[in-house]
């Protein structure tokens, strides 16, 4: 059974990161605040397929952005998933927006901000590859490994 396959009878988010963490074959991740963490990528997983890919971004940065204020580390890759779509970007590709520590995030990843949806939005748009889980599945899979 494909990864979509598994996906479309996937009924809560956990199903969703055991099936993206079975089929990568992913050794040594954590399940924690972050959904899915290895030491080189980060995921932020969704049971549904109605977010946006900015809006996942969005909300893995902001854990990026608390792990860069606490100086503890962030991994080279940063992944949004879910049902039906991921995408994947360098993380260094957004250490500029970061930097600049002005975004009001919110008082949890879960609850960002517009603003910081809008930021976000407007600054990684050409920075992360997207892809179709139904038909570029074996892609997906490839750029992560």
């Amino acid at each position: 059974m494909s990864l979509y396959e598994k996906l479309q009878s996937a009924s809560s988010e956990e199903d969703v990161k055991d099936a993206y963490i079975k089929a990568l074959g992913l050794k040594g991740y954590q399940k924690n605040l972050i959904d899915i963490q290895t030491h080189e990528v980060w995921f932020e997983a969704k049971d549904k397929s109605n977010t946006t890919t900015y809006a996942m971004f969005t909300q893995l940065l902001h854990y990026v952005q608390v792990a860069l204020n606490r100086g503890e580390y962030v991994p080279p890759f940063l992944c949004v998933i879910d049902t039906k779509k991921a995408a994947i970007m360098k993380t260094a590709d957004a250490m500029p927006l970061l930097e600049k520590r002005d975004i009001k995030w919110g008082k949890s990843a879960s609850s960002y901000t517009q603003e910081a949806l809008d930021a976000v939005s407007a600054y990684i748009g050409t920075y992360f590859v997207s892809f179709k889980i139904e038909t570029h599945e074996k892609e997906f899979m490839e750029a992560i490994k």
